[in-house]
């Protein structure tokens, strides 16, 4: 490179991790920003917020009322699969989407919904596979969703699919993407709480940082990445006035660790289809559980502030200190759900988390792709309405980068062509002994357990990833 330009991105969480780390593959200087401390001096706090809490690398197949939140969410199901290893999913196997026979007496034929949607699925993935044999990872597109009578163990099915949607473990997550972090260089800063960014007259931004350590610091970047999801609206705003974001709806959702006294026999993640119908049950190993009810869960939904770009008020006040009905609507979860999961009778509440789901329309049915945002030259914004869409955005995003910086001169066009084919090529790869001896893998994960505020039952794979 002609020079070597400075990045800083900020926000330590799935998309700002990917951004530090294909930037640095393109051979840029980078800082990666989290405004949180480790709780464990030899770990990053990565994943602390908005995805502490994931389950699933969704494939569309959750989205049978919409054809195009289904294809949004194959296609970054599709390059998930060449990016991350095997490892992050810690020995779940497929998940398996069930119909439930309740909703089609209700009315509603569920079962007939989601044969079309995995027809819409199949269709999209064939023509995936005909622009690039290099897409055919999950195999022949006529086995890619399969039909099954029903799955042992869950009450109320009508018919259930078995489908390239899979769950994973958010502690291997973000102990793959720490590793990789290491590994490439980026420099990691942690406790440091950006207060304002501004443009400057060369062309470049200057970042202020409340630092822990080092007090009110400032760092001037060629390029900056806002990724601290929907708290990335509000840097927006600072930096341009009069962004204009399409409206911006902001679920409040409650979701639960529990555990499994009696053990399961499922490694995979069960995801009833839909509302008062059903719940998603996903086993983390024999011993914790991820669960959902969508009657429970679901408290409200608001829009974000357009002019601002704040959280609305009673959002951050939920956040800050809790739901008043949190336990009881934790307990309802419990209860409705034992209805559909035998193994769910003896659980306990391990956890219980507030977490706020991005959607650009107001239907939960419906999530389509945000993408990403050019705000000004050399600075963009990455939002995430599903993690499954990471690796998508972020190709999107390098595109941006290296053209900005071919555009500038510090780059020359054969430099760019030889980048996008390291980033297009750029595939995490894990050292082989996490696998052989998962009790390695576990000790790394506990580290993150903390950060993450997530109980550290979830750190052992599934008994299917430990040798006999």
């Amino acid at each position: 490179m002609k020079t070597t330009e400075t990045h800083i991105v900020i926000g330590a969480g799935i998309a700002g991790c990917l951004s530090a780390l294909f930037r640095k593959r393109a051979g840029f200087r980078v800082i990666l920003l989290d405004r949180n401390r480790s709780e464990a001096s030899d770990a990053y706090p990565v994943c602390t917020e908005t995805s502490n809490i994931v389950s699933e690398n969704h494939s569309g197949a959750e989205y049978p009322f919409d054809p195009q939140s289904a294809r949004d969410c194959f296609d970054g199901r599709l390059n998930n699969e060449k990016f991350f290893p095997e490892i992050i999913y810690g020995g779940k196997d497929y998940t398996r989407i069930i119909a439930s026979q309740s909703m089609i007496c209700a009315g509603v034929d569920i079962l007939a919904r989601c044969r079309r949607n995995m027809d819409v699925i199949r269709t999209h993935y064939e023509q995936r596979c005909r622009e690039d044999t290099a897409n055919r990872v999950f195999g022949n597109p006529d086995l890619l969703c399969q039909e099954i009578a029903g799955v042992d163990g869950v009450r109320d099915v009508a018919g259930a699919f078995v489908t390239p949607q899979r769950g994973l473990n958010p502690l291997f997550v973000a102990t793959t993407l720490e590793w990789e972090l290491r590994c490439t260089g980026v420099e990691f800063r942690q406790g440091a709480c950006v207060t304002a960014i501004k443009p400057l007259n060369d062309g470049r931004y200057e970042v202020e940082l409340q630092d822990s350590e080092r007090g009110q610091t400032e760092i001037v970047a060629d390029q900056v990445s806002l990724c601290s999801a929907a708290h990335a609206f509000q840097l927006a705003k600072w930096l341009k006035p009069d962004f204009a974001f399409p409206p911006i709806y902001m679920a409040l959702r409650e979701i639960l660790y529990v555990s499994l006294p009696d053990g399961t026999d499922k490694n995979f993640t069960c995801l009833k289809l839909e509302n008062e119908y059903g719940g998603m049950l996903s086993p983390l190993n024999d011993e914790c559980a991820m669960v959902y009810y969508p009657p429970a869960a679901h408290i409200l939904n608001c829009n974000l502030d357009p002019v601002s770009g704040n959280y609305p008020q009673p959002y951050r006040d939920f956040l800050a200190k809790g739901h008043p009905e949190q336990h009881e609507r934790a307990r309802w979860t419990l209860e409705a759900l034992r209805r559909f999961y035998p193994e769910l009778n003896r659980s306990e509440i391990l956890g219980t988390y507030l977490k706020v789901a991005i959607n650009s329309v107001a239907d939960s049915r419906v999530r389509r792709n945000l993408g990403v945002y050019q705000l000004m030259p050399a600075c963009t914004m990455t939002i995430l309405p599903k993690w499954t869409m990471c690796v998508v955005n972020v190709r999107k995003e390098m595109d941006l980068v290296l053209g900005h910086s071919c555009s500038t001169g510090n780059m020359d066009r054969e430099e760019m062509v030889h980048c996008r084919h390291e980033v297009a090529n750029y595939q995490l790869e894990t050292p082989a002994e996490w696998a052989i001896e998962p009790e390695l893998l576990r000790g790394l994960a506990l580290r993150h357990a903390a950060n993450m505020k997530v109980p550290e039952l979830l750190a052992k794979p599934m008994q299917s990833l430990i040798p006999s």
